[in-house]
């Protein structure tokens, strides 16, 4: 399977890096919507939202730097292999998303012995797997 060119792939990265950061910062939202509604702060529900555009802008550039230096590899790596279909694109946007999101966490120092790191590495599956198709949708179409 071909590409449909060079400015399809270029257009490929930012498109899948806002698809990722935007489930990214919608988890964000509802979790911070929960929160206020757990503490009984209902009058300030939409307080609980203020972080949801900076979770995205956050998001965007780490999606986009994690494309090209992690996933480019991954992905030339793939068409060696001829692995070019869009199911190996979701389940390698997947897998290196969980990684990272658990590498991360490992790097801060989060004891992994708890459930509460490896729940919020697996809720980057979601993220990876969409960011993974759209990359596949952009830069192959069809």
């Amino acid at each position: 399977m071909k590409t449909r060119g060079w400015g399809s792939v270029l257009l490929a990265y930012p498109a899948a890096a806002a698809v990722g950061a935007a489930l990214v910062a919608a988890g964000f939202a509802v979790a911070g919507v929960i929160v206020q509604a757990i503490n009984g702060m209902t009058d300030q529900i939409l307080a609980g939202l203020w972080i949801t555009p900076v979770a995205f802008l956050y998001a965007f550039v780490v999606f986009l730097v994690g494309l090209a230096v992690i996933g480019t590899p991954v992905w030339l790596l793939l068409v060696r292999m001829g692995r070019t279909t869009r199911r190996d694109a979701v389940l390698a946007g997947t897998g290196l998303c969980v990684l990272a999101g658990a590498a991360s966490i490992a790097a801060v120092g989060e004891p992994m012995a708890s459930w509460e790191p490896w729940a919020l590495a697996a809720s980057l599956a979601v993220p990876g797997a969409a960011a993974g198709w759209t990359l596949h949708r952009v830069a192959y179409g069809r």
